[in-house]
């Protein structure tokens, strides 16, 4: 199993959009294409990073294409509301992050 890390910059106008679009793709890529999930963050300076879980890189690849293919380019990068400034991948050597729903209570 594969991470990926992606880091945005997006303009304030487009981040609703942004959001709600990560979300959709992220839940597309889950259901259809064998994606491990992910998460969204916003960081301090304005920028946005996620992580995402993959089997493999190729994995990763093939569905990133078939939902650009989809989307007919409509991505949030395709039309210029986000641009990628990096993406990082990682071996997961060892895994301690809790699920969400495991979390205790002072983390809701």
């Amino acid at each position: 199993m594969i991470t990926v890390i992606y880091r945005w910059r997006v303009a304030p106008e487009h981040e609703e959009d942004f959001k709600r679009r990560w979300h959709e793709i992220t839940e597309d890529v889950m259901k259809h294409y064998g994606g491990g999930g992910s998460r969204l963050h916003k960081t301090e300076d304005g920028d946005w990073v996620a992580y995402a879980r993959w089997s493999r890189k190729e994995d990763r690849d093939k569905a990133f294409e078939q939902v650009t293919k989809k989307r007919e380019g409509r991505t949030p990068q395709g039309e210029g509301k986000a641009e990628l400034i990096e993406e990082v991948w990682l071996d997961i050597v060892d895994d301690l992050l809790i699920p969400e729903a495991d979390l205790p209570d002072r983390f809701h």
